[in-house]
């Protein structure tokens, strides 16, 4: 956390003023380029201010407007992207590595889910093209499992789970599926709704819960993750989802999961974690525990005036940020 004035640590910024903590935060944050920055490379030119106060809305009227007061933007939603208009800035994606899976609760009472055939069956009755077309206004990738192609740790050729509601359909009626409660948060309306068009193909219907405090009794629940990491999904996507102490997880303990992250945890020559990492993301994308759905871009409105670099780890990184001449 940022709690004092700088400077301080290695980084290419020194802290000249400002708090910003979870139950302190000032105005703005100052930062101030490191000139004793060790990567000559990344060493920034320009003095960046984070404004702590500014309501999001009123963030992107400013930058649109160009009045000078907001250079950039983060975190827009879709939705807010999509409505955009400006000749003084213009959104900015990032395809960064992240996730938007929607979580099978296996631990709910008599859960059709712990059965893996429903499960897959349940992953080829949503449209993963029209979750990104509609659902993220266009601003994603579909994934066929939790790793981007051509990333650390992909598999080659594997291929997301086929939208074919005819069989999903029968699968699932035979399994007794005819409902099912997504929970969510409201910003994930236009997903659910998206998933909810193949759903009712599939003969089911959808409830969904966007109150943000659902009871225990739902199906699937939309979660966005990110991988901050160079090359350790398997700790920082894979463990949260199926691991044993997994913040997101809703299933009994997995002894194979559990092996396989032992496994890469032991091992020192890259080339066996990366090995690993594959090994993970196919049991986890045959097991189906959770819907595999898109990699949802990160949005950033950015002024006209500045050169910005989006970063593939999701972190906000500004080293890069120049002032145009």
């Amino acid at each position: 956390m940022i709690d004092a004035a700088g400077p301080w640590g290695t980084g290419p910024w020194i802290l000249k003023s400002g708090v910003s903590q979870l139950a302190k935060r000032s105005p703005e944050v100052v930062l101030e380029p490191n000139p004793n920055y060790w990567n000559e490379g990344r060493k920034p030119t320009v003095r960046v201010i984070l404004d702590n106060i500014i309501s999001q809305d009123d963030a992107i009227k400013s930058v649109a407007s160009g009045d000078g007061k907001i250079d950039v933007v983060t975190m827009l939603s879709p939705a807010d992207a999509k409505a955009f208009k400006s000749d003084k800035a213009s959104i900015v994606p990032g395809k960064a590595k992240t996730v938007m899976v929607g979580v099978l609760n296996q631990n709910k009472k008599n859960s059709p889910w712990k059965d893996q055939e429903v499960r897959q069956a349940i992953n080829m009755a949503i449209d993963k093209e029209a979750v990104v077309e509609d659902g993220l206004q266009g601003y994603g990738t579909v994934l066929a499992g939790l790793i981007q192609p051509g990333r650390y740790g992909a598999v080659d050729g594997l291929e997301p789970y086929s939208f074919d509601p005819g069989k999903a359909k029968e699968i699932l009626s035979k399994a007794g599926v005819k409902t099912v409660k997504i929970v969510g948060a409201k910003s994930d309306k236009p997903v659910i709704d998206a998933m909810t068009q193949g759903l009712n193909e599939a003969g089911i219907e959808v409830v969904s819960d966007l109150s943000g405090t659902p009871s225990d009794d739902w199906d699937i629940k939309i979660v966005q993750h990110f991988d901050w990491s160079p090359h350790f999904p398997a700790g920082v996507v894979f463990r949260e989802f199926f691991g044993k102490d997994g913040g997101f997880r809703a299933m009994p303990e997995d002894p194979k999961f559990d092996a396989l992250y032992q496994k890469i945890l032991s091992q020192t020559d890259p080339a066996e974690q990366e090995k690993t990492t594959r090994e993970m993301e196919q049991y986890e994308y045959d097991q189906a525990n959770v819907i595999f759905m898109a990699s949802p871009w990160v949005l950033n409105a950015v002024s006209n005036r500045v050169e910005f670099t989006p970063y593939d780890t999701w972190m906000l990184e500004l080293a890069e940020t120049k002032i145009k001449n």
